[in-house]
């Protein structure tokens, strides 16, 4: 057996600029993602107050872009829309940097968040056509090991800008990330089709030649996939915990050290890094719905374990946490790579972009209701939103199990078609 082969990744011949795309735009994000709330506050002299509010608005502005991207990207091919997102995303970080005027400020992360909503779908259905068939899994979870590295090392550079600079590192983090955004759509556009030995039998060039007019109604009327749009929602929620929920409950409802919840993302993002891939290939000969049931169950013991951590022995407040951040770990594993193969297998291809949108509004959904929901139940009590977490993975594990007995087994399982 090679290394590629155990340590669980795809077959990326002639797919090399792809793999680049993704490193260099995932260290552009990672480079702004921990400094965007600090950024428009310090650089732009805008309230905290203000700029939570204008993210808000933003992020609601931003929901149709996920099922408005579905049509566009069966018209067009997922590989036009993934250029034209990072294109639009390098005008609206090129003008962060020439304005402080708020309503314009709200304008351009509407358009960001636009993009970003659109270059998910797009690129997970890119992925869909360019992985050799029964590798998809794979593909994901390679594409999410590498997004974590780039984050994380450009968090790092950041950091290292801002701390160097003040203002003028703001700057140039900003500027930064717009070029990165310009070299990944640049490495997408010179990818060429012909260097890839053509073994899922996907049509790479576009478009279905002929596409079906059938829309979402054909979609919707999936009743097995509105289930898994459920489950989607739910899961969302739980991975949403980690940045949204953990950190506030960690430190002001636990009242523990402040370099706790550092640490246990520090520790989440190194498993997720060394074990994505292998964890991906151990699974998938196992049926997909039944490997996300596991994750829900792993979710559900690590949230009984955040929520019985003790506030009056940091010691052993981390060592629980710790615990239920390695559980944690182990179910996003286990579903992120699945939930997107299960999404694309169910997708006929002329609809694929559609399906891949709804899942997309699912995530817009999930990210809109989380500060609140999350917020509102941890002011009333510190386990309520574990609590209320674990009783949506329980029910996502129900809806999951009626998915196992109607779905056809090719969807179920990777195989050698894709």
């Amino acid at each position: 057996m090679t290394v590629i082969e155990t340590l669980g990744l795809p077959n990326t011949r002639g797919r090399g600029p792809l793999i680049v795309a993704q490193v260099v735009d995932a260290l552009g994000t990672g480079l702004f993602l921990p400094f965007a709330v600090v950024y428009f506050h310090a650089a732009k002299g805008i309230s905290l107050t203000a700029v939570g509010v204008m993210l808000s608005v933003a992020a609601l502005l931003s929901l149709p872009a996920g099922p408005l991207a579905g049509p566009l990207i069966d018209r067009v091919g997922p590989r036009r829309v993934v250029i034209a997102s990072n294109l639009l995303r390098v005008l609206t970080f090129t003008g962060y940097v020439f304005t402080d005027v708020p309503w314009q400020l709200i304008a351009l992360v509407t358009v960001t968040l636009w993009g970003e909503s659109q270059f998910r779908p797009a690129a997970a259905a890119l992925v869909a056509q360019v992985a050799d068939g029964g590798q998809r899994a794979r593909w994901y979870a390679m594409e999410r090991a590498l997004r974590n590295v780039g984050i994380g090392a450009g968090g790092l550079l950041g950091g290292a800008l801002v701390g160097w600079g003040g203002t003028a590192g703001y700057t140039a983090v900003v500027a930064l990330n717009a070029v990165s955004f310009l070299a990944a759509a640049g490495l997408v556009a010179a990818w060429r089709r012909g260097a890839v030995p053509d073994l899922s039998g996907a049509d790479l060039s576009g478009a279905d030649p002929a596409p079906r007019r059938d829309g979402y109604r054909e979609v919707l009327a999936d009743h097995a996939f509105r289930g898994v749009l459920v489950t989607v929602c739910v899961f969302a929620l739980c991975d949403l915990a980690l940045t949204v929920l953990l950190s506030a409950y960690v430190i002001e409802a636990r009242g523990l050290p402040a370099w706790q919840p550092g640490t246990l993302f520090a520790i989440n993002t190194v498993l997720v890094v060394l074990g994505q891939t292998a964890v991906a290939r151990a699974v998938e000969r196992y049926r997909r719905p039944r490997v996300l049931q596991v994750a829900a169950v792993l979710w559900m013991v690590s949230f009984a374990l955040f929520a019985a951590v003790p506030g009056e022995h940091p010691g052993v407040a981390f060592g629980g946490l710790a615990l239920g951040m390695a559980v944690f770990t182990a179910a996003e594993l286990l579903q992120a790579p699945t939930s997107s193969a299960l999404t694309v297998a169910m997708a006929a291809e002329r609809v694929r972009g559609r399906y891949l949108g709804l899942e997309e509004l699912m995530w817009g959904l999930a990210r809109v209701l989380a500060p609140t929901l999350f917020t509102w139940l941890l002011a009333r009590e510190p386990g309520l939103p574990w609590l209320a977490l674990g009783l949506c993975c329980l029910a996502s594990v129900a809806v999951l199990h009626r998915l196992v007995r109607v779905l056809p087994a090719h969807v179920q399982r990777e195989t050698t078609d894709g």
